[in-house]
């Protein structure tokens, strides 16, 4: 016997030793996966030569890295900054039109056409046709150009009948280089300049004269195709950095606390009082960026005549019209507002909760057979149905019949097959969530997030039509609770790198769907009704960009008592059950604006 014993162990330590052997021999599984893998990684080498552009990008705009790295340069901005080689400026500022101005406008002349009957003055006109006949370039004026107050007060001197002589132009000034203009030397004060006297002594180039005949006018001149055209309003066309969108936009926090209370005396007599309070904010705002520029621009221009301002919804841009002088303004204007406009801002939020859950479960459940109760007489027993979750522990206790024993006594005889279940639990945990939201927004304008999520219950039940036959079945109203977590920010961002912060935070979660029930057999209805917890925090704050905020005192508490027995009174050894539960989580929230 022993001798079979051990050539048997032997065959099995045999047969063992040969599946190894052959298992080290033979690929497997995962060596067939891996080389599948190789083969697939070899064969498509050529499409993944380049890198991702999480790769190629070491910190891409809008990335944690790029967001830390600009809010360490922001929070400690250099005061001064010292440069080894010539700054490039970073504004690209056209050059008009392109046309050269003929050399005759840019050489030096004299201009003495002394009138002793207007005092040295002529029109306008006049001026613009002696210049043509010098240059051979047509002087064109606008019809504008005589539309103003100016022309209104004062007559406008008819042209000559003759023209007189008109000097010779010299190639170089005496005494000095080809090119090179003289200092101007007007006589004529311009308060003493109309378009109908403007004085024509000058020394210098043509181009300066005529800069100095109508900034005294208020005009401006242009040389473009072949002409030199001398204009009240001209117009020019600028860009809005902006989308055509108006926004609406309304915060609120609303909350409302009520107590009631009863007393009474010995006589039997009672009062009641009732205290309560409401607090409500409710914030509203409304913007037009592309609307309200437009009306600035109106202020700007409304005093000239003849200005207009139209904007093109095809292209977006506007066209201005209006005099030199307000042009400028209205250059100015839409630099700067273009420049603010185009700044955006990144905003971080950090969100750490930490959520405590304590619970304890307990019941018993009864099962209990009475046989032989009074010799005629037998009953059964059976406890309400558990509040203990499935996981709960269970400790049984069984009685068996005289059958099953063997034992023939008291217990056996009335309560043989009765068992009792005790069902008892306990549970604690800690967990800490972290939650990284970041906005990126130009200025003044909202950018939002969410993460949400629908819950459908029964909101209502519609009574079942009456017929002959009978109520037919009741209808339900399904409603839906949306709980999640949402954010938005409005950055503005100050010239001084200041960030002007107004933010709301938004979470909330679904708790329970309580039941509601009316009505026995048939006629019972059941409708069931949300409880959600929420955290809401909006403000508005002002914050160098790169320094962070922390939001404390936010926290939420859910606690739950359920009890289930007999009777209100009967004890839960009875049979029954209860369940308590408690949840805490808190909440600290960081902030932290950059700009881009």
């Amino acid at each position: 016997m022993t001798a079979a014993r051990s050539t048997s162990f032997a065959r099995f330590i045999a047969m063992a030793i040969a599946a190894v052997l052959t298992a080290c021999a033979e690929p497997g599984v995962t060596e067939h996966v891996q080389a599948d893998h190789a083969l697939g990684a070899t064969g498509t080498s050529s499409l993944h030569a380049d890198r991702t552009l999480a790769e190629q990008g070491h910190a891409p705009p809008g990335s944690q890295l790029d967001a830390d790295r600009r809010a360490a340069e922001q929070a400690a901005k250099p005061v001064l900054r010292r440069a080894r080689s010539s700054w490039v400026g970073s504004v690209s500022v056209p050059m008009g039109s392109g046309e050269r101005l003929p050399s005759i406008f840019t050489e030096p002349v004299k201009l003495n056409f002394d009138d002793a009957a207007t005092g040295g003055k002529v029109s306008l006109r006049t001026m613009a046709d002696r210049i043509t006949a010098v240059t051979g370039v047509p002087v064109r004026l606008k019809a504008d150009v005589f539309g103003a107050a100016d022309a209104a007060s004062r007559p406008v001197t008819p042209l000559p009948s003759a023209i007189p002589n008109l000097p010779t132009l010299p190639a170089r000034p005496p005494g000095g280089a080809e090119g090179v203009s003289l200092p101007a030397a007007p006589v004529a004060s311009p308060r003493d300049t109309s378009v109908s006297a403007v004085a024509m002594r000058w020394s210098g180039s043509l181009e300066g004269y005529l800069d100095l005949v109508t900034d005294q006018l208020s005009l401006s001149w242009e040389y473009r195709d072949g002409v030199v055209v001398i204009e009240r309003c001209r117009t020019e066309f600028f860009e809005i950095a902006a989308l055509e969108s108006e926004t609406d936009y309304h915060l609120g926090l609303s909350g409302a606390d009520q107590a009631n209370a009863t007393s009474s005396g010995n006589g039997g007599g009672g009062t009641n009082s009732t205290a309560s309070s409401s607090n409500e904010v409710n914030e509203h705002g409304k913007s037009n960026v592309i609307g309200s520029i437009l009306a600035a621009i109106g202020q700007i221009i409304k005093d000239v005549p003849g200005s207009s301002v139209v904007r093109s919804d095809g292209s977006g841009r506007i066209a201005v019209t209006s005099s030199k002088e307000t042009l400028s303004k209205v250059r100015d204007f839409l630099r700067v507002e273009n420049e603010s406009l185009l700044r955006q801002a990144q905003v971080q939020f950090d969100v750490y909760s930490v959520t405590r859950n304590e619970s304890d479960e307990r019941g018993i459940e009864w099962t209990a057979v009475l046989s032989a109760l009074g010799g005629a007489y037998t009953g059964s027993y059976g406890s309400p149905t558990t509040l203990a979750s499935a996981t709960a522990a269970n400790i049984g206790f069984s009685i068996l019949t005289p059958t099953q024993s063997g034992v023939t006594n008291y217990a056996t005889t009335h309560f043989g097959g009765s068992n009792a279940i005790l069902k008892l639990l306990s549970e604690f945990g800690v967990s800490t969530q972290h939650r990284e939201v970041s906005l990126l927004a130009l200025n003044r304008t909202w950018d939002r997030k969410s993460s949400l999520g629908g819950r459908a219950y029964v909101s209502a039940t519609i009574p079942g039509a009456a017929s002959t036959t009978g109520v037919g079945a009741p209808g339900l109203v399904t409603s839906t609770v949306t709980t999640g977590d949402r954010y938005l920010a409005q950055p503005f961002i100050l010239d001084n790198n200041t960030v002007v912060l107004k933010f709301g935070i938004g979470l909330s979660s679904l708790v329970n769907l309580v039941n509601f029930t009316s009505g026995t057999g048939s006629s019972q209805q059941t409708v069931q009704t949300p409880e959600t917890t929420a955290i809401n925090d909006q403000s508005t704050v002002a914050l160098k960009a790169g320094q962070i905020l922390v939001i404390t005192g936010l926290s939420r508490l859910v606690s739950s008592d359920d009890r289930r027995a007999l009777t209100d009174d009967a004890p839960i050894g009875l049979g029954g059950s209860k369940t308590q539960s408690r949840m805490r989580e808190d909440f600290v929230i960081f902030v932290r604006p950059t700009i881009l």
